[in-house]
C-alpha cells in the first residue's frame, strides 16, 4: 500500500474524471501508474539496446527493402 499527496488541482481533476466515468479514484491511480511504469520500462529497454555495442542497426531503406515496401 502506498500513500501519495497530490496538488489540489490534480486531485480535483482526478475526482472530476472519476465522477464522469464512474470509475473509482483507486482504479484511475492504478491504471495511471501502470501506464507510466510501462512507458518508463520501455524507455530503459530502448536505452539498453541503444548502448549495446553488439547490436545491429538498420536504416529505414534496409527495412523497407527487406519488407518489400
Amino acid at each position: 500500500m502506498a500513500s501519495v499527496r497530490l496538488p489540489k488541482k490534480l486531485e480535483s481533476e482526478i475526482e472530476k474524471i472519476a465522477r464522469k466515468t464512474g470509475v473509482t479514484k483507486t482504479q484511475i491511480f492504478k491504471e495511471a501508474i501502470s501506464l507510466y511504469l510501462a512507458e518508463v520500462r520501455g524507455c530503459y529497454i530502448a536505452l539498453e539496446r541503444l548502448h549495446d555495442k553488439k547490436a545491429k542497426y538498420y536504416t529505414l531503406e534496409e527495412v523497407e527493402k527487406d519488407l518489400g515496401v
